[in-house]
């Protein structure tokens, strides 16, 4: 006994048999390990693969496994930030890292397929597209190919397909587009002018000194007939002069028997009267002369019109001399006023000639004033692209003044029964303009449209390629756009390497 204890000893391969101790330590190890394990199993039992398949929905055994998944609902796995990533296996999206969601449910809400649809048609780089292949592999940068479906936009790579899933990430929105009555208010500012047509200058058709001034200030109201200031002048009292000679020549042959006499009498009297009058002597002065028998050495010069003094030369003073064709006051009948506003030429299509307009002023808060397009000027401002438009505002209080800054609303005659989109569903490549139809079910396609003029709400006129009654994308365009363009350009270079794009890899569909 003693020898085969030292033996044991001396054998380092040779363990000693296990002590009391040891053995209730171990029992106790494993007694805590399968009671943890047991307990994990039983809260989750669906954990282990074949467990499931012995309970029912309540978690117990029926006795029955659960019926083979239908066809067509195969699970896949897809990137949340990349659509375009989808793989039958779990794991890592090869462009962004994220882990792939299941997407069966999906799948299964999808509506059904023809044959030709989810079926590969080749496949391609996600970081380059122009590199393709007809088999799966890896691209030149070592990154795992993705796979191209033949639902997503067919050979002609016009129709787009989104997962479902992914259209409410990429926050694509469609609105219905209607047939309407497309109109729109031009709203801009102007500055308050006078009516040109109610503007005269007071100016004299002889020469003469100025020897006492009726009207000598600005803003001073004048009335029709009002004198304005008294003026000698030479040529005026020779006109007189053969005015009254005329007149006494006609009145001494009054007797004649001669007719053709009287005549000339009365043709030279009639030419010294019309003489007075051209030179803007009312009848009411020449008729004086005539009564008085007597030259005016001065003679009084009245207003023709009604209004109020806007301008007074320096020339209208007392003493001053003045000569034909000299201005020397300027009247305005502010009865009537224009507005000048400017309007971008983008606008002018819905300007018209008589339209309504409608004019507030910050002087006047609360009020409006109406009146109507009177004329456009013929000429663009090349600085600021735009066109004067002016407008004509009753002003019989007299309370609207030339100079005054206004607010000005231009009322375009409406366009009947168009289609009409709003401007953001719109994308302008300067060569053509695109809007994107949605055909449900995640399928989009671009559309080519001819516009027409914007209108109110920020809609424009559809004048070719849509019909009314579709729906089309007005948020995230630009992300199915770029998506149309990738695949376009893969369409247009497979085209040109003679790729087949219908054929199905190995014959089988992918889903």
């Amino acid at each position: 006994m003693t020898d085969k204890k030292n033996k044991m000893n001396q054998d380092p391969m040779v363990l000693p048999p296990p002590t009391r101790d040891m053995r209730r330590f171990s029992m106790v190890i494993f007694s805590i390990i399968g009671i943890v394990l047991a307990g994990f199993f039983l809260w989750n039992p669906f954990s282990i693969p074949f467990l499931p398949s012995l309970f029912g929905p309540g978690g117990q055994s029926d006795g029955q496994l659960p019926p083979a998944p239908a066809s067509g609902k195969e699970t896949l796995y897809q990137c949340p930030m990349h659509s375009e990533v989808i793989e039958s296996e779990p794991g890592e999206c090869p462009i962004c890292g994220m882990k792939l969601m299941p997407i069966n449910r999906v799948m299964e809400e999808t509506p059904a397929k023809g044959a030709d649809e989810r079926r590969i048609l080749y496949w391609y780089a996600p970081m380059d597209p122009t590199f393709t292949s007809d088999q799966p592999g890896l691209s030149p940068m070592g990154m795992k190919l993705v796979p191209k479906y033949g639902d997503e936009g067919g050979s002609s790579g016009e129709v787009i397909w989104i997962d479902p899933s992914q259209v409410q990430n990429m926050g694509v929105v469609s609105e219905r587009v209607d047939r309407i009555d497309l109109g729109r208010e031009i709203r801009t500012v102007g500055i308050l002018d006078f009516d040109v047509d109610n503007v005269s200058w007071i100016n004299l058709k002889f020469s003469g000194w100025i020897e006492k001034v009726y009207v000598n200030y600005v803003g001073q109201e004048i009335r029709q007939g009002q004198p304005l200031f008294e003026i000698y002048s030479p040529e005026l009292v020779t006109t007189q002069e053969e005015f009254l000679r005329a007149l006494e020549y006609r009145d001494s042959l009054a007797e004649s028997h001669r007719s053709e006499t009287r005549k000339q009498a009365e043709d030279l009297l009639a030419s010294a009267r019309r003489r007075l009058s051209y030179w803007d002597i009312s009848p009411r002065q020449i008729a004086r002369i005539e009564k008085n028998r007597d030259v005016q050495r001065t003679m009084q010069i009245t207003s023709p019109v009604k209004g109020v003094v806007v301008e007074v030369m320096d020339q209208a003073l007392e003493g001053m001399q003045v000569t034909e064709g000299m201005n020397l006051y300027k009247l305005a009948d502010l009865s009537s006023i224009w507005v000048h506003a400017d309007v971008y030429e983008s606008e002018l299509s819905w300007v018209r000639k008589d339209q309504a307009a409608t004019v507030e002023l910050s002087y006047f808060p609360g009020e409006i004033f109406h009146g109507k397009v009177l004329y456009l000027y013929p000429e663009l401002n090349a600085k600021t692209r735009t066109v004067k438009v002016c407008v004509e505002i009753p002003n019989l209080s007299r309370r609207l003044r030339p100079g005054m800054y206004a607010n000005v609303r231009i009322q375009g005659e409406p366009i009947l029964d168009v289609v009409a989109v709003p401007d953001s569903s719109i994308l302008r490549s300067g060569e053509r303009n695109v809007v994107f139809l949605d055909l449900g079910k995640g399928r989009y396609r671009p559309q080519e449209v001819e516009l027409g003029v914007q209108g109110k709400g920020n809609l424009v006129e559809i004048r070719k390629g849509l019909l009314g009654g579709e729906r089309v994308v007005v948020q995230a365009q630009f992300m199915l756009d770029s998506e149309s363009r990738v695949r376009e350009a893969i369409r247009k270079m497979r085209s040109q390497k003679k790729v087949p794009e219908t054929a199905p890899l190995n014959g089988e569909d992918d889903g």
